[in-house]
């Protein structure tokens, strides 16, 4: 399996949060951001957000600091959760105004993911939902949404639509809190001959959801729909994009392992907040912890693991799992 890297931008811009609403460090222009992220070893990609990262203004700029670099624009997300426009809904919003301004925005953010070669667009429902009972009609709120990603999806039918599902935040309840929920959706549209339509897996997300990520993996891969990884890593509650494995180590382990049986040939993406911390020394140390479990999993063997697996033996996994520690 092919491992490939890419990280969003965002993680070596300021750090704004709702805690430091004026970032951990000082903001710097896009191109300098680029350079930054150029200089880390192993990183082959670059993901952005539209129009606050990338726009049509300096679509020409970001272009040219990415050849410099080295660097392939792997994914654009449009922001249709942090503007007091969405509070109410973006994809799915019962203004239909407000409906057709989300919309038109997925579709300007894949102008540029054309512009820039970028296979995928992530799109986050982070405002597809709702936060008061008695208050939504769920069959308008559900048909919108539908329609609205049909839309998107028939305008750009050569680029990968990745919906990144989350349980909540910030609304208080999210129409696509699991993986299982994400696919309702993607099956419904494939019904509607729409076949760009798949999910991209934020690690930590999975974790909110209660899930266990190797086996959510499976669940998606079985109906071809792992687009995008987002790899990071989670304590409890808070989503606070932690280094990938740097918590759940044995999780990491066997979705690792899953990855490579269900032959994921998508990027590795990494969605990060470093906060007080160099952010390209995190995303290096990302990188390394990645490839270190990958190759603790080659030492012991594909066919070592696949046969412990099989034998549904769980002394015989405890041994792997020492194994795999040593």
């Amino acid at each position: 399996m092919e491992i490939r890297f890419s990280t969003g931008i965002w993680v070596f811009g300021a750090g704004v949060e709702r805690f430091a609403p004026t970032g951990y460090k000082p903001a710097r222009p896009i191109v300098e951001l680029i350079k930054e992220a150029g200089r880390v070893e192993g990183l082959q990609g670059l993901e952005f957000h539209y129009p606050t990262e990338v726009n049509e203004e300096n679509v020409k700029q970001v272009k040219d600091a990415l050849s410099t670099a080295n660097l392939k624009a792997v994914a654009i997300a449009p922001v249709l959760s942090q503007e007091a426009q969405w509070a109410r809904g973006a994809l799915s919003a019962l203004d239909e105004s407000t409906r057709r301004r989300a919309v038109e925005r997925c579709k300007k953010a894949i102008d540029i993911a054309r512009e820039l070669g970028a296979e995928i667009l992530i799109i986050w429902p982070g405002r597809e939902g709702f936060d008061f009972p008695f208050t939504t009609d769920y069959r308008k709120l559900w048909n919108n949404y539908v329609s609205s990603i049909k839309e998107v999806a028939e305008y750009g039918p050569e680029i990968k639509v990745a919906l990144e599902y989350k349980i909540e935040d910030p609304s208080s309840y999210l129409l696509h809190g699991s993986a299982a929920r994400a696919l309702t959706t993607i099956l419904e549209l494939r019904m509607q001959g729409i076949k760009n339509v798949g999910i991209n897996v934020e690690f930590a997300h999975a974790k909110l959801a209660k899930e266990y990520v190797p086996e959510a993996i499976v669940l998606i891969s079985r109906y071809n729909a792992l687009y995008h990884l987002h790899l990071n890593d989670i304590f409890t509650e808070v989503d606070l994009d932690l280094f990938p494995a740097s918590v759940h180590l044995l999780e990491f382990a066997e979705l690792l392992y899953w990855l490579k049986e269900t032959n994921y040939s998508g990027w590795f993406g990494l969605d990060l907040f470093p906060r007080y911390l160099d952010a390209a020394e995190m995303v290096r140390q990302s990188i390394e912890n990645v490839r270190a479990i990958y190759r603790a999993l080659e030492s012991i063997g594909w066919e070592r693991i696949r046969k412990v697996i099989d034998s549904n033996n769980p002394i015989e996994a405890q041994k792997l799992i020492r194994e795999l520690l040593r």
